[in-house]
């Protein structure tokens, strides 16, 4: 057959059939995806379930036995820019724990703890369930390996994990707090009038100071009146600072890495600052700002802003203002972009910002770099609302659901490292 004879045949051929072929649609492709991401997830669930001995609410500390030897040392995590794409995925697997991963809290780039659960996993929680088993569980590599440190039978109601360091932790359970200060070793329980120090450390500032209703301990409680500024072992701390800090007053306290204590204090769309730098002792009073919702402050205390979006993600404005502390007064600076839904200060001047269709990146002298290796990461999750926090050493933790994104290193060349 001469050669152009099948050329026609082919053309013909493909005249009749290019639109009989499709491919599949993008909604169905995604829902597929997103689906097969959901059913790993609920892989993650504990081998097997491990039946605990002893009475309601006991929990057995792991690791006891023959002397392991001094642990072996751990690298820090390598800082290189993850390549476009290709996100580094960690899973966190307990032997032995039955439920699945229902918590997971970083407090630095080495450290963490998780909570496994089986009652309601992934769900609002029961306050009324009864014979939950839990585990918790720590990582001293960046998530890399986890180790349980405490199992818990037959538990009730809901739980939550309130971390203040590598060492520290407390389990807010049923009806009081599990506590441990050495890593998991050795636990003891306190009922929810007495919280321990470690406890109340856990909403406190790096040096103790936390605002409450005067005389009370606990974490949680009726409202009171007015609050006043304690610190944890002392109390009342004398002076008060100079601004009402009543029932309806909006305030957040904040402390750097080099000490100074910061407290904003809300009134109408006002926001009012002050700034201590002798522990509490004195405070300086900056001018009060309109349409700031929020005060961010960088984990090594050198950077100070005001932006309009407010924690619970509402602008206070019609754009997304920031403001940037200049020696006394506050510099307004270019705004956010608009689907900004929340924002955590790093180190270097830099703003780290979450989108409210899955994207991430940082804003820096009022321009804005996408990370787009995490916004194909965060593609098939946009049904979590996605939160960003910026730890102490200065770590970027992207959550969504109970997974974290961390991004370890300075500025915005990071290494980032998806932990489901």
């Amino acid at each position: 057959m001469r050669e152009t004879a099948l050329d026609e045949i082919f053309a013909e051929f493909e005249a009749n059939t290019l639109t009989s072929f499709r491919p599949p649609g993008v909604p169905a492709a995604e829902r597929q995806v997103r689906d097969r991401r959901r059913r790993r997830r609920r892989l993650v669930a504990g081998v097997g379930a491990l039946l605990l001995a002893g009475p309601a609410g006991a929990f057995v500390a792991a690791g006891r036995g023959a002397d392991p030897g001094p642990p072996a040392p751990t690298p820090v995590p390598s800082v290189s820019p993850t390549p476009t794409g290709q996100l580094p995925e960690r899973r966190v697997v307990l032997p032995g724990a039955p439920g699945e991963l229902t918590e997971l809290r970083f407090v630095d780039a080495r450290h963490g703890w998780a909570l496994f659960d089986t009652c309601d996993p992934g769900g609002p929680g029961d306050p009324d369930a009864t014979g939950c088993r839990r585990t918790v569980g720590r990582t001293t590599d960046g998530g890399a390996t986890w180790q349980p440190t405490a199992r818990l039978a037959d538990t009730k109601g809901l739980a939550r994990l309130l971390p203040v360091d590598d060492r520290t932790l407390t389990v807010a359970v049923g009806d009081g707090y599990l506590v441990t200060t050495d890593g998991g070793a050795a636990w003891s329980r306190h009922s929810f009038g007495a919280p321990p120090p470690a406890t109340q450390a856990s909403t406190a500032t790096r040096s103790g100071f936390v605002v409450r209703c005067p005389g009370r301990r606990g974490l949680e409680g009726r409202p009171c009146p007015r609050r006043e500024l304690s610190r944890i072992g002392s109390g009342h701390v004398r002076p008060q600072p100079p601004v009402p800090l009543g029932q309806e007053s909006d305030h957040r306290l904040v402390e750097g890495g080099d000490g100074r204590l910061w407290l904003a204090v809300r009134d109408g769309d006002r926001l009012t600052v002050l700034v201590s730098a002798d522990g509490a002792a004195s405070w300086r009073k900056l001018p009060a700002v309109a349409g700031a919702g929020r005060l961010l402050v960088s984990p090594d205390g050198a950077d100070a802003w005001l932006v309009s979006v407010r924690e619970d993600g509402f602008d206070v404005t019609a754009t997304k203002q920031v403001w940037r502390l200049v020696g006394s007064r506050w510099e307004q600076r270019p705004g956010l972009p608009d689907n900004v839904s929340d924002v955590a200060a790093a180190n270097g001047g830099i703003l780290t910002v979450t989108g409210a269709y899955g994207s991430v990146g940082f804003w820096a002298d009022g321009r804005y770099v996408d990370v787009p290796e995490l916004r194909a990461a965060l593609r098939y999750d946009t049904d979590a609302t996605l939160s960003v926090e910026v730890l102490r050493d200065d770590t970027v933790v992207v959550s969504t659901g109970s997974a974290q994104i961390t991004g370890v290193g300075p500025g915005i060349t990071r290494t980032w490292t998806r932990i489901t």
